[in-house]
């Protein structure tokens, strides 16, 4: 019989039934737009003005982690709680609407051979479950997906295991019949934690950390991740 599959065999080797995506380095370019809620941010906040030119050191955790290595890297003086810096970035990371973020090339091609090949898709991302929702939504890619985690979703964020779990438990398969797909140590390291092979998008927000975590396959573009017709018998 033949088949009509473009995608890679990692889709269908180790008797994978689900892919679980990062989102942000992963499957969509926002570090502009993260970086310009966070000078709204601080800026509002009178806690320092971020110069032209500036680049996020770190795009792979929480808002709060992200906050917090900017007041570190500029030397300014930590603040003693985040919470109302956390909670007025999420009102300036609405405003700013996602406007200089981009799917990745070859994103929307590889989600739709998924969809195809009947491959349950989900979401499990360092951002607020309202941004994810918010950029899915933009990108029209949301109806791929059956279930999306932001860091607020459960009580722990990445690199805590307990998000990817709880997003393969919600899509009704175990943690043996997935990959995830991210762009950082913090999604290799939950990745691991969590006992699902990794797959690394090499393009993305990488970090020096990433490189110590173990991944089943390392790609730099999306089209990398499809393929001619295939057959079996």
């Amino acid at each position: 019989m033949k088949v009509l599959s473009n995608l890679h065999p990692l889709f269908s080797e180790n008797g994978v039934r689900g892919v679980v995506f990062d989102l942000d380095g992963t499957l969509i370019d926002s570090a502009a737009d993260i970086l310009q809620g966070m000078r709204m941010t601080l800026e509002q906040a009178g806690v320092g003005v971020i110069p032209t030119g500036y680049q996020l050191g770190n795009v792979h955790g929480t808002a709060d982690d992200i906050l917090r290595s900017i007041v570190a890297d500029m030397g300014w003086e930590p603040e003693q709680d985040y919470h109302d810096l956390h909670k007025r970035y999420l009102v300036n990371a609405m405003k700013v609407n996602l406007q200089r973020s981009r799917l990745y090339e070859g994103v929307l091609d590889v989600l739709n051979a998924c969809r195809h090949a009947q491959i349950p898709l989900a979401i499990c991302t360092n951002k607020a479950h309202a941004g994810a929702l918010a950029a899915t939504q933009k990108f029209g890619i949301h109806e791929h997906f059956t279930f999306i985690t932001g860091c607020d979703t459960w009580d722990q964020a990445k690199p805590s295991p307990v998000p990817l779990l709880k997003t393969v438990d919600m899509m009704g398969l175990s943690p043996e019949e997935c990959i995830y797909f991210g762009d950082t140590s913090v999604d290799a390291e939950c990745a691991d934690a969590a006992g699902i092979p990794f797959v690394l998008h090499a393009s993305g927000y990488c970090d020096e950390g990433v490189t110590n975590w173990p991944a089943m396959h390392s790609f730099q573009r999306w089209k990398e991740l499809l393929a001619g017709e295939e057959e079996t018998a």
